[in-house]
C-alpha cells in the first residue's frame, strides 16, 4: 500500500527545496554576486571539495561495501552509482549558489555568515567556540535516546536497505565520512548558512524574527529526513530539537560552528542509535 503521508511530505520537500534553489539563483545574481566576488574562488574550492567527497562516496558504496537488497532498493547497483554521481555534480553548482547567496544574505539579514568567507574581515583563522560547538551534543543524544525509548521507531525498507551487511574498516569509515562529515557541511549549508540568512533578509535580526527564522527552518531541516522510519512524525520530533540547537548555533557564531557542532553530534549518535536498534527495533 502506499504510505500517503509519506508521499505528502516527499512532495512538500520537494517543493521546499525547488523554491530554495529557485531563491538562491535570485537572489544570487540580484544581490549576491557583487557582494560576495571576492570569495568565489574559496567558494569553489569547498564546492569543489563536497563534489569530490560526494563522488568518492558514492564510488564507495558501489564497489567496497556490501548493502542488503530490501524491496525495490539496492544501493549496490550501478543504477544507484549513476544517480548519486550526478546528485554529486547537482551538488557542485547548488553549493557555489547556497555559499555565496547565503553569505550575501546572511551579512544584510545581521547573522554572522561564514567567516571562512568573510574575505573583508580576514577572518578565516578564527577561533572555534568549543564550549558553544560541544553544547547541544548532550542534549540531543540525551533527547534521542530518550524519545525512542519512549516510543521506539520502526525502520523502512530505505533505511534497512541504508545498512551495510557486514562490519569492517571500510564500513566504518564510510559511515563516519558520510554521517559526520558529508552530511553535516551539506546540510549547514541549506539550512542554516542559505535559508536561515534568506529568512533573515525578510525578517530581520529582531528576537521574535531569528525565534521565527529558526522554527521554520529547524521544521524544514526535520521534514527532510522523512522515510527513515514507518511513521515518520517520530523522527520530526526527533530531529527538531537539532534545528532548534544548530540554528542557534549558526545565529551565534556562523555555519562553520553550526558544522562542527552537527558533526559532532551525528559522530556520538551513530553509536547511540546502534543501541537504540539493539535494545528496541527487535
Amino acid at each position: 500500500m502506499f504510505d500517503l503521508t509519506f508521499i505528502l511530505l516527499m512532495l512538500l520537500n520537494l517543493f521546499i527545496n525547488l523554491a530554495l534553489f529557485v531563491l538562491a539563483m535570485v537572489y544570487f545574481f540580484v544581490e549576491a554576486r557583487d557582494v560576495t566576488r571576492a570569495s568565489r574562488g574559496r567558494v569553489l574550492l569547498v564546492s569543489f571539495l563536497i563534489f569530490a567527497a560526494s563522488v568518492a562516496n558514492a564510488l564507495v558504496m558501489r564497489y567496497a561495501i556490501v548493502f542488503p537488497k530490501v524491496g525495490d532498493y539496492d544501493l549496490n547497483s550501478s543504477y544507484n552509482l549513476v544517480i548519486n554521481i550526478i546528485s554529486a555534480l547537482i551538488t557542485f553548482f547548488t553549493s557555489i549558489l547556497y555559499l555565496r547567496a547565503g553569505q550575501g544574505l546572511s551579512k544584510k539579514g545581521g547573522l554572522p555568515g561564514s567567516f571562512f568567507l568573510d574575505i573583508e574581515r580576514n577572518s578565516c583563522l578564527q577561533k572555534i567556540d568549543w564550549k558553544l560547538v560541544l553544547l547541544p551534543t548532550p542534549v540531543l543524544v540525551f533527547w534521542s535516546f530518550t524519545w525512542f525509548a519512549l516510543i521506539p521507531p520502526e525502520p523502512t525498507e530505505l533505511a534497512l536497505a541504508s545498512s551495510p551487511e557486514w562490519n569492517s574498516w571500510i564500513v566504518y569509515v564510510y559511515t563516519f565520512f558520510s554521517a559526520s562529515i558529508l552530511a553535516p557541511v551539506t546540510e549547514e549549508i541549506l539550512y542554516r548558512h542559505f535559508a536561515m540568512g534568506l529568512l533573515a533578509r525578510w525578517f530581520g535580526s529582531s528576537k521574535p524574527a531569528v525565534v521565527i527564522n529558526i522554527g521554520i527552518t529547524s521544521l524544514i531541516f526535520a521534514m527532510a529526513h522523512a522515510g527513515v522510519v514507518t511513521e515518520d512524525w517520530i523522527k520530526i520530533v526527533q530531529i527538531l530539537p537539532a534545528g532548534f540547537l544548530f540554528g542557534w548555533v549558526n545565529y551565534k557564531k556562523g555555519v562553520e560552528h553550526a558544522i562542527l557542532s552537527h558533526s559532532v553530534y551525528n559522530t556520538l549518535v551513530i553509536p547511540i542509535s546502534s543501541l537504540i536498534e539493539h535494545f528496541f527495533m527487535r
